[in-house]
């Protein structure tokens, strides 16, 4: 027993000496991890705030932090030299090689419920959007830069549609079919029709196709009904516009004022969400979403079971359609005294009211045309000329009479 205590004594007293022995080192490594620790300590304190000061100051606005060399040089290493004339997007000149000088080219996209979803609207560089009877809205998409070779389907065109052809840089316009006014427009304006010029678009073909138009035998075969199956190929389109005299662009036409930030519309109202009833809520009301990340506005039609819109997605890609400029303009309509098929007029040549949603804004925007072939201009609060954002555009021209009905938060 008193050998153990004592054996004991002996371990205790020699820890002691260990301890004393090597003091200063414990408590250098000490000192040196209370030091590491309050390091740790500050760095977790300031990404705290940083964090923060993103969140609240930043990520509320988006700011485009774009390099002053990003727009001139392009993915080749040329110079960025050529605007797209309808999007204001720039290019090398390699890269435009294939549309500069070149007329846009528009086609009439049918919207009816058995139509959709259509094909092609992704790549049109603005396309606008009225009603073309009872309530159901019919698209103009006009393209340059980019050309589907699937586009549809393609349905007929109203005399109120080629006003916006017209100012559009006469371009050429690809449509079946045309009510009694528009037959006239194209007649005697005149317009550049490319179902005019003698094309066979009542063949039905499996996609793709090289043929200019076709009608879709998928849809055919499972029993669509015959006017929501035509489609076309913008690239052989255009051979034909092309063939027919057409090439080349018009001059006068006139380009709308783009710029390179977010800035001048920041102090106008945030608008994240817009709900459009042409007529009135249903298949055919529209909405767009704006997505902060992208700054652009991802756009639905309809209602889904759950009376939630349903995201407008090309047929193609399965991709959703995305607007980095989206307009409403407010136009009188009016129904066409006499017509049989209680055909509609809008009055597309004066002045009205308009609203802009650009960079998650609002602003309340007036429009003038001051003839059937000038270009539409639009004005912000103050009575200057708007500015956009360079990139695509949605144009939803909306009865004046249903205001109310465009609704945003």
């Amino acid at each position: 027993m008193s050998g153990k205590v004592f054996s004991s004594r002996k371990v205790f007293s020699a820890r002691k000496v260990f301890f004393a022995k090597n003091r200063q080192i414990f408590y250098s490594i000490y000192n040196k991890l209370v030091s590491k620790l309050r390091v740790l300590i500050i760095l977790f304190v300031v990404i705290g705030i940083l964090f923060s000061f993103w969140y609240f100051l930043i990520k509320k606005t988006p700011l485009n932090f774009v390099s002053p060399f990003a727009k001139l040089i392009g993915s080749g290493g040329g110079s960025k030299t050529v605007e797209n004339p309808l999007t204001g997007i720039m290019y090398t000149e390699q890269e435009a090689a294939s549309w500069k000088g070149v007329r846009p080219l528009g086609v009439m996209v049918n919207n009816y419920n058995e139509a959709r979803p259509q094909s092609g609207l992704t790549k049109a560089d603005v396309v606008y959007e009225m009603v073309a009877e009872g309530g159901i809205t019919r698209y103009l998409a006009f393209f340059l830069t980019n050309v589907p070779l699937k586009v549809g389907p393609i349905r007929s065109i109203r005399e109120y549609y080629l006003e916006i052809v017209r100012e559009m840089g006469d371009a050429m316009i690809m449509h079946i079919g045309w009510s009694p006014q528009a037959l006239t427009a194209i007649e005697t304006w005149p317009v550049r029709s490319l179902i005019r010029l003698g094309l066979n678009c009542d063949v039905p073909l499996p996609d793709p196709t090289d043929q200019n138009c076709w009608r879709n035998k998928v849809r055919v075969d499972g029993g669509i009904p015959w006017e929501h199956t035509a489609y076309g190929n913008v690239v052989e389109l255009r051979k034909m516009g092309d063939a027919a005299g057409w090439q080349g662009e018009d001059s006068s036409y006139r380009v709308w004022k783009f710029k390179d930030n977010t800035a001048a519309y920041s102090s106008k109202p945030s608008v994240s969400e817009i709900s459009i009833d042409f007529w009135y809520k249903g298949d055919y009301s529209a909405a767009f979403k704006y997505d902060l990340v992208n700054n652009a506005y991802l756009r639905s039609y309809g209602f889904d079971i759950n009376n939630q819109p349903i995201p407008h997605k090309d047929a193609e890609t399965g991709k959703q359609i995305e607007i980095k400029n989206v307009i409403v303009q407010f136009a009188t309509e009016t129904a066409i005294f006499g017509d049989e098929k209680n055909r509609l007029s809008y009055q597309l040549v004066g002045s009205g009211s308009a609203l802009v949603f650009i960079d998650g804004k609002v602003v309340e925007a007036t429009w003038s045309k001051a003839s059937r072939d000038e270009r539409t201009i639009f004005y912000d609060t103050n009575g200057s000329e708007m500015q956009f954002n360079r990139g695509n555009f949605w144009i939803s021209i909306v009865p004046d009479r249903n205001k109310d009905q465009v609704v945003y938060f």
